[in-house]
């Protein structure tokens, strides 16, 4: 059993950021969580990668056991903080996995800094256009929501937030199992923990806000105008994704393969969800070790 150390460090930021680092071999991962989420969620992905690997998993500002002191504008801040935390840790070199908006982070740091990381892994990630929310009405049509006022005043999120500030753990956990854990669930001590970890988030709306605006690909999303900044991922980048996934579809996965270019793979993993972590936690690891 490894030890895994739960440290905390300060950045230049003012933000004070809880991370997990296991001292393992010459090879340095790096790994970013996803909305509602932590680091917690990579213990068991950081037990089984091979020993050569230093692991390094950080709670984004507002998430997990990180401060939220200074609100994000955009995921583009989440990127920087990125910077600061492998700046600070003297890292130069490493591998770069993100699940779900860790994915978006991911890339928007791969565009400014793809100098620092060897090979970047894609779970479940959004997409390159930006991971839009919707209006339902009682006849199941959709409307883009497109400010944040209007995001914070959907129903839906009102829910979300209301479960947020009352620590609902029930509420939580039927979202999670219908939308996350649709195929397989944790343990039942595992899902406790990963829910005690969903209810820290501080930050819920501007974490959407900034996935709705985020769009890096080279067209226009209902939203905001893509950045191109997609053409600068130029390292060899994985992308794996659950065939059974609620929340992003194969075909967004295909989509963001083609983004890419040639450098990127696509992995797509039957009978797998939102969460290849706790759905095909050994086919994960092979993906990082032999890829």
């Amino acid at each position: 059993m490894k030890i895994i150390e739960i440290k905390k460090i300060t950045l230049l930021n003012g933000e004070t950021y809880r991370y997990r680092q296991y001292i393992g071999g010459e090879k340095n991962i790096v790994l970013l969580h996803g909305n509602l989420a932590s680091s917690k969620f990579y213990d068991e992905l950081i037990q089984d990668l091979p020993e050569e690997y230093t692991v390094y998993a950080m709670d984004m500002r507002g998430l997990g056991g990180s401060t939220y002191n200074r609100p994000i504008d955009t995921l583009r801040d989440f990127a920087g903080d990125l910077k600061l935390f492998v700046d600070k840790l003297g890292l130069e070199k490493f591998d770069l996995l993100g699940w779900s908006t860790g994915g978006a982070v991911s890339m928007l740091f791969c565009s400014s800094y793809g100098y620092m990381v060897n090979r970047l892994f894609l779970i479940a990630s959004a997409p390159a256009s930006g991971y839009h929310s919707y209006a339902v009405d009682a006849h199941g049509n959709k409307t883009l929501l497109k400010s944040k006022k209007e995001i914070q005043e959907d129903p839906i999120k009102i829910e979300l937030l209301r479960a947020l500030e009352n620590k609902d753990r029930d509420y939580y956990k039927k979202v999670w199992s219908a939308a996350i854990y649709n195929k397989k669930k944790p343990d039942p001590e595992l899902y406790d923990i990963h829910l005690e970890e969903s209810l820290l988030q501080k930050n819920l709306i501007d974490v959407y806000y900034g996935l709705a605006k985020f769009n890096i690909s080279k067209y226009y999303n209902g939203l905001t105008m893509g950045t191109e900044e997609v053409d600068r991922i130029n390292m060899p980048t994985i992308i794996v994704q659950g065939k059974d996934d609620l929340l992003v579809c194969v075909d967004e996965a295909r989509e963001l393969k083609e983004s890419i270019g040639n450098n990127a793979k696509l992995v797509v993993v039957e009978d797998c969800g939102h969460s290849p972590m706790i759905d095909a936690p050994e086919l994960l690891v092979k993906v990082i070790s032999e890829s």
